[in-house]
């Protein structure tokens, strides 16, 4: 009897030490998946599934077409709260000085991805540049027309007998005729103003146009706070011209040669935008500390709350590319000169670097 209960004393401590081994081998496992996605060590499962390679290069830069605007937020928020490190780069997020020179740099290989509009690129292929639209995060068009609400503008037809000023040779400004034409507007009946955009903003906000173009999520928060009034949105999306926009571009070699750190870098800021479009306070806080001299944070976070409402992705990563989106993007560049040539829709973009 004793020994029986010495056997079976000694039985059940050795279960316990191979118990607290096995907990202490999956405790390393777990360690271990986790750092991969950061290190890439070997194709590795990740949380949702997806299952990305070693990242070719993990120093890269993204560069913006512009200075810090609210819209911006989800990719400083993806370089502040470590997303990007959690897929083992390290990104350089880099202010602009407009879509062309971004696209440029972009081509020239001077910077890895950029920020334009869908337009530069399209234009570039034709130019010979070696450059494709990888992923863009406003599938509806942020063009609009602002207008004041004792002369609102809620229909394209609202501008006969008006006036609006818009930037010279503006997106819009190419467009425009095309647009008041498919909407049975007469051209003569509008006052139409083109001036450079500084002197826009000036005679919008003087009442001196009764409507103005531009990017709802840059000017309109703007001129809202300044003025102190709500304005009178009309969107092209919702009368036919939508133009997607926030394009994300890459350089054809790049894209060849690095496709796992295509993966990670569109991976990461998917995690951004979701994080940053379920906590928008936080992020503007958070980015505003890196800007604080680029406007209030009050301004930030409508220009980010207005990036939302056109972000629309349903059951799809951020930044997904619709072909219906760039045919109809592409109908409105070859109908208003803005390309001079067009190509099969496949030569424009791809999104063969979001895994499902």
């Amino acid at each position: 009897m004793r020994k029986f209960a010495k056997f079976l004393l000694l039985s059940l401590c050795m279960m316990a030490i191979l118990a607290a081994c096995g907990e202490g081998n999956n405790q390393d496992d777990s360690e271990e998946a986790i750092e991969t996605v950061g290190e890439g060590t070997n194709e590795e499962e990740l949380e949702d599934g997806m299952t990305i390679g070693d990242p070719e290069v993990t120093d890269v830069t993204l560069r913006l077409n512009w200075r810090f605007k609210g819209e911006f937020s989800p990719f400083f928020v993806a370089q502040e709260k470590g997303f990007f490190e959690k897929y083992g780069l390290h990104v350089d997020v880099l202010e602009g000085n407009g879509s062309t020179s971004t696209m440029q740099a972009v081509a020239q290989g001077q910077d890895d991805f950029g920020i334009t509009s869908t337009v530069e690129p399209s234009q570039g292929l034709v130019e010979g540049m070696p450059i494709k639209m990888i992923a863009s995060y406003m599938n509806r068009s942020p063009i609009m027309i602002a207008s004041h609400p004792d002369t609102p503008v809620e229909s394209p037809q609202d501008l006969e007998g008006k006036s609006i000023g818009m930037s010279i040779a503006s997106t819009f400004t190419n467009i425009y005729p095309f647009f008041l034409e498919s909407n049975d507007v007469d051209e003569s009946l509008v006052d139409s103003v083109q001036v450079e955009s500084s002197a826009r903003n000036g005679l919008f906000l003087n009442k001196e146009v009764d409507a103005v173009a531009i990017f709802s999520t840059n000017e309109y928060p703007l001129f809202e706070r300044e003025l102190g009034v709500e304005l009178t949105p009309l969107y092209l999306a919702d009368f036919g011209y939508d133009l997607v926009g926030l394009t994300l571009i890459g350089n054809d070699s790049f894209l060849e040669e690095n496709p796992n750190t295509v993966k990670r870098f569109l991976a990461a800021i998917d995690e951004a935008f979701e994080y940053t479009l379920a906590n928008k306070d936080e992020a503007v806080e958070l980015v505003m500390e890196q800007f604080p001299d680029a406007m209030d944070e009050e301004t930030a976070l409508m220009q980010l709350e207005l990036l939302e409402e056109i972000a629309l992705f349903d059951e799809q990563p951020y930044g997904w590319m619709s072909e219906e989106n760039m045919e109809d993007t592409l109908d409105i560049l070859e109908m208003s000169d803005l390309i001079s040539e067009r190509y099969e829709v496949d030569r424009y973009y791809t999104n063969e670097y979001f895994e499902q």
